[in-house]
């Protein structure tokens, strides 16, 4: 069984529960009940639409994806658009749908605005549609900045963790030594150590998405790492791979993943609830899970790693990426280098 396929209570989740449209253009009956075709295409809404080509894509997404473009529908489009049809919608609809979504973070309106305009392209491709301009003003963006723990709370988080009776907590030294995701960190077995070479394997990630077969409430998956990229092997450094060699023997043979309960993996959620414990007992403020990883990634470049080393353990797909997240870190370690000058004659 494949993680993208693999629920947790080990449940199969083998196929899709939608039927996908024919290389014709008419399609077999699918969860709408509908059948989109050219003949039908003045009536067809932009609910069935969505729904119809949500199926036909759906055998090439994972399953999380699946869900995300779900609550997109269920909770955006599908309460908008109501029974507008996709023939008649414009930009200026459109784009009082984006205006009218100013609660939402950008990143989240700009995320609806691709899905709609992926949806419509495909509408067009059927000819269903015509084709829009596409002129959509959408916002920007906020700049913010990441969280990054102080050299001094890393210490103390990281004396807390070793002091604390809690096993589960070195889930915590190995995302600020290796900069892995909370999904990944919990999806992490101990076949993925190779503690011969040194090495940790990304090869799965579990997370908790909206329930795809009663359509409400939530399940945990396991699934294949975010992308391509993000299944990378990581060098461990050696003064940390003998303390998980360490932590193995303690805690015996509990279980195939690194973090368990009982043999069971422990979900992100009440993982992310654990490491907030542990940072009120540490004395240091709340903070999300994430700042782990960031906070890895700023100790690895004020220590000279280079962009596209740090972006390959990271698993980001480009070190553009790396280099626009961590840009701060970066001016902060040039302006340090650049007072170093001062010592060039003092030796």
């Amino acid at each position: 069984m494949t993680p993208t396929k693999q629920l947790l209570n080990y449940v199969s989740y083998g196929g899709r529960d939608c039927q996908f449209v024919c290389g014709s253009g008419i399609s077999r009956p699918s969860e709408t009940g509908i059948c989109v075709s050219k003949e039908n295409s003045a009536a067809v809404t932009v609910e069935e639409w969505f729904n119809e080509w949500l199926a036909e894509i759906g055998v090439n997404l994972k399953i999380s994806t699946i869900a995300l473009y779900r609550v997109y529908l269920e909770t955006h489009i599908t309460p908008y658009f109501a029974s507008m049809r996709v023939g008649d919608i414009t930009d200026a609809i459109i784009q009082d749908f984006i205006n009218s979504k100013s609660d939402l973070s950008p990143t989240t309106v700009r995320n609806l605005a691709k899905f709609l305009k992926s949806g419509f392209m495909a509408a067009w491709e059927k000819g269903l549609a015509e084709p829009l301009p596409w002129k959509i003003t959408l916002p920007k963006k906020r700049p913010k900045r990441l969280r990054v723990f102080s050299k001094a709370e890393q210490k103390a988080l990281e004396d807390a963790v070793r002091a604390s009776s809690n096993p589960n907590y070195i889930g915590i030294l190995i995302c600020l030594y290796t900069g892995l995701r909370v999904g990944e960190v919990c999806g992490l077995k101990w076949e993925d150590i190779n503690f011969m070479g040194g090495t940790l394997t990304v090869n799965r990630t579990i997370k908790r998405i909206t329930n795809m077969k009663q359509g409400r409430g939530t399940q945990l998956v396991i699934l294949s790492p975010k992308s391509a990229y993000s299944q990378r092997t990581i060098p461990v450094p050696e003064f940390f791979l003998e303390e998980l060699r360490e932590y193995k023997r303690l805690r015996g043979s509990e279980g195939e993943y690194v973090l368990n309960k009982g043999g069971n993996p422990i979900e992100p959620r009440t993982y992310q609830y654990q490491f907030e414990r542990i940072l009120k007992d540490a004395g240091i403020e709340k903070a999300k899970f994430h700042t782990l990883r960031h906070t890895f990634s700023t100790r690895a470049l004020e220590i000279g790693f280079d962009i596209k080393t740090l972006s390959e353990i990271l698993g980001h797909s480009s070190a553009d990426i790396t280099l626009k997240m961590y840009a701060h870190s970066l001016d902060e370690h040039k302006r340090y280098s650049m007072n170093l000058l001062k010592n060039i004659f003092s030796a």
